[in-house]
């Protein structure tokens, strides 16, 4: 009995280290067809120069959604007016931006309503310090207003103006 039981012992064991393998499904074969080209990436950057078939429309500032809720780039002009640019044909060419928009087509475009004014391209005037007083001014003294409440003097509890008298009859004594 002991070679029979040996036997089915290593059938049964074999069976069972094999179910699991038998088990499984077969993994689907991979679909023939090829998979579509990958989609070049694309530098929005502020200030890049944005381009048309026809020459450079402005200067990107950002991209926002239209009323119809498709995507649109805003770009400011040489006039200072910010303007929508649709997307078609959008492709990047080195640090440019181009699309497939005319500049005849840009500039009649209607600006943006409610469009933040161009930033100043002048520098901020800087101090010359030659023109500068060659006295100092004198220091103003004017009194603080009591009506701004930064400046006005803190309440006095003891009621006294000075701080080293020794409190008066309104208070008990100790």
């Amino acid at each position: 009995m002991n070679f029979k039981t040996a036997i089915l012992s290593s059938a049964a064991a074999a069976f069972l280290i094999a179910s699991p393998a038998l088990a499984q499904e077969a993994a689907p074969a991979a679909p023939a067809t090829q998979e579509a080209p990958a989609q070049p990436s694309l530098s929005l950057t502020p200030g890049t120069s944005v381009h048309g078939p026809d020459g450079e429309l402005g200067k990107l500032e950002g991209v926002q959604n239209n009323a119809s809720g498709a995507q649109e780039l805003t770009v400011r002009g040489a006039d200072g007016q910010l303007r929508p640019v649709p997307l078609n044909g959008i492709r990047q060419d080195g640090a440019n931006v181009v699309v497939a928009y005319t500049k005849t087509e840009y500039d009649a475009a209607a600006p943006i309503p409610g469009a933040p004014p161009a930033p100043s391209a002048a520098p901020a005037p800087a101090a010359d310090p030659s023109a500068m007083p060659a006295e100092p001014a004198e220091p103003t003294t004017a009194e603080p207003t009591p009506t701004d409440p930064t400046m006005t003097e803190p309440a006095d509890p003891s009621g006294s103006s000075d701080p080293m008298a020794p409190p008066t009859g309104d208070q008990p004594q100790r």
